[in-house]
């Protein structure tokens, strides 16, 4: 199974490019954040023809994510249970009754001083008690998305320009190594560990890919029994270098 998360900034700026990427065939299960469209207006019509299985929890103008899959897409949870959110930030479901998976956009939380940034611990604090679980459970689970936090200084570019940021922001890295801690594995750091590569590159700077000015904000954790399965965890650039791309790159996970 090859699952590739992308955060789309707008599936419907960016449906030529994200069609390319369904044409191309090179992903089973394809996992979508920042549709900023919502669910009863997802434009199904762009892409039922490519053979994939969609599911969809939407939100007008922000937010939302969304699955696209090959195989059966099954047990679908909209919004994470025991957290009451209006945004449209997490969607789990069962791939092919083999692998359970959660796809989620966090919260950005603009900067530290910014009434968002309680929002954003609060919501990974819920994620945690959520997750925790799962992590011993027989069943693979694996949870992927854009993070909205850069977890070292090494997934910054510049560091100083990210002081009082919200992604780089201490309290909400401890948040998330204390996932790590417990024994989910950052995939690719995992495979790639002396690397220093990103997948978050803004549209200023003229070409940002080039001058590696960007951010690791974009993971795949997997639990024991999903770690035991994975073969490769690898950057996809195409996404971001498309003619009208997105700000992000793909990452790309092999399950044997």
């Amino acid at each position: 199974m090859k699952i590739l998360t992308l955060n789309i900034n707008s599936i419907r700026a960016h449906a030529e490019s994200f069609i390319d990427i369904l044409c191309a065939g090179t992903y089973d299960t394809i996992l979508v954040q920042e549709l900023k469209v919502e669910t009863a207006l997802f434009p199904h019509n762009l892409f039922d023809e490519y053979g994939y299985n969609i599911r969809v929890f939407g939100q007008k103008s922000w937010n939302g994510v969304a699955v696209f899959s090959k195989y059966s897409i099954e047990d679908v949870t909209c919004g994470m249970p025991g957290y009451s959110d209006v945004n449209a930030r997490f969607i789990e479901c069962v791939i092919d009754g083999r692998v359970r998976i959660i796809n989620t956009y966090m919260p950005n939380g603009d900067t530290v001083d910014s009434p968002k940034f309680p929002y954003k611990l609060e919501w990974m604090r819920a994620f945690t008690n959520y997750i925790t679980p799962l992590l011993n459970s027989p069943e693979p689970v694996v949870i992927a998305g854009d993070f909205n936090v850069a977890l070292t200084d090494r997934d910054v570019w510049k560091p100083a320009n990210y002081v009082g940021i919200a992604i780089a922001a201490p309290a909400a890295r401890e948040i998330m190594q204390s996932w790590i801690d417990t024994g989910w594995c950052d995939e690719w750091r995992t495979r790639h560990p002396d690397d220093v590569d990103y997948t978050w590159y803004g549209y200023r700077g003229g070409d940002t890919v080039g001058k590696k000015m960007g951010l690791r904000l974009d993971y795949f954790l997997t639990n024991r029994a999903a770690h035991d399965m994975v073969t490769s965890c690898e950057i996809d650039l195409a996404p971001r270098l498309a003619a009208k791309p997105t700000d992000h790159t793909g990452l790309a996970l092999t399950l044997d």
